[in-house]
């Protein structure tokens, strides 16, 4: 893993109790925000924060409104289709 050193003003440090909270709020931002980009995976967001994937997925990603379901409209309706026919072909259901 790479490290970096970043610079911030007294001012913004001083908001926080602590330099190890800062560090940890701008490392979660870091890594919401390359989730949000497509750069990393949920298991690599998990992996990264060492947090459970269902952890990442419904604490880390729901405390922030990020949606763990990427797709457009289309494509979430493509595959709505595509699971009610597996569906109905497995149940035997038989289209009117």
């Amino acid at each position: 893993m790479q490290a970096i050193t970043l610079e911030i003003p007294e001012s913004v440090v001083a908001g926080y109790s602590s330099l190890g909270l800062l560090k940890q709020i701008i490392y979660e931002d870091f890594v919401a925000n390359e989730y949000q980009k497509g750069s990393i995976s949920l298991r690599e967001g998990a992996q990264i924060l060492g947090v459970t994937y269902e952890t990442f997925m419904v604490d880390f990603l729901g405390s922030r409104k990020i949606l763990f379901i990427n797709g457009t409209r289309e494509e979430l309706e493509l595959e709505e289709q595509q699971e009610e026919a597996w569906l109905d072909e497995m149940l035997g259901v038989k289209k009117k």
